[in-house]
């Protein structure tokens, strides 16, 4: 019985000892890595704007709470298939407003309405692309060339566009109008490698996803011998 005792006591004392370089292994290797920190998805490598995302741009980290950016994705499915809005660095997180997602595909009450090119005043914005949100500026059709400038910076206030015809919330309802689609001349989508720096063409023509209420605008005016310029910030 003695020796079971003597056993058991070594044992212990032998346990004790190890157990201070477990601890420290454990808090080192498990606790301390895990310890107030979230998982985020970042950006494996650089991605352009326009691309859709793969399992292979995507990587998911651990980083402390007061590093994670707002509106970071946390679940990497979430951003798998979607289509960036902007450039990506490396090891940046993924965030909603880098993706488009719903606000590209027109709702139940809203249309994909292409813009045609004798309604524009004009070329549209060589740096304009998908995604983007413009405004429709109306122009008298017979006045455009004396507008030209002068209609383009003016501001939106009764006055100016009641010299033009124009009721002043009908011009309000034609702003923040997203593009759809941004084509060059050989009806390819322009894109950008390097955040708008160098499209990869000029924008020809452009579609826009209006409600109903924007769609008969346009068509109205459009009919009506105006012109509308497109603008962006």
């Amino acid at each position: 019985m003695n020796v079971w005792y003597k056993c058991m006591y070594y044992l212990l004392v032998i346990g004790l000892c190890l157990s201070g370089p477990a601890l420290l292994v454990g808090w080192k290797w498990v606790v301390e890595p895990n310890w107030g920190t979230v998982d985020v998805v970042q950006a494996s490598r650089p991605i352009e704007r326009g691309a859709r995302l793969a399992a292979a741009d995507l990587k998911t980290v651990k980083v402390k709470k007061e590093q994670l950016v707002a509106g970071a994705l946390v679940n990497l499915p979430d951003a798998l298939r979607q289509e960036t809005t902007r450039t990506v660095r490396l090891n940046e997180q993924i965030t909603e407003d880098m993706l488009n997602t719903a606000h590209l595909i027109p709702s139940p009450n809203e249309w994909n309405m292409p813009l045609p090119a004798e309604w524009m005043f004009g070329k549209p914005p060589g740096s304009l692309l998908r995604g983007d949100r413009v405004s429709l500026l109306l122009v008298q059709k017979e006045e455009g060339k004396k507008a030209d400038e002068k209609t383009a910076n003016q501001e939106l206030t009764r006055d100016n566009l009641d010299q033009l015809n124009i009721p002043y919330e009908e011009e309000g309802m034609l702003q923040e109008i997203v593009v759809s689609y941004a084509k060059g001349t050989n009806n390819q989508e322009i894109g950008s490698s390097d955040d708008r720096k160098k499209p990869t063409g000029m924008v020809s023509t452009i579609e826009l996803i209006v409600d109903n209420n924007q769609k008969e605008l346009i068509r109205k005016y459009g009919t009506k011998g105006y012109q509308f310029l497109v603008v962006y910030r």
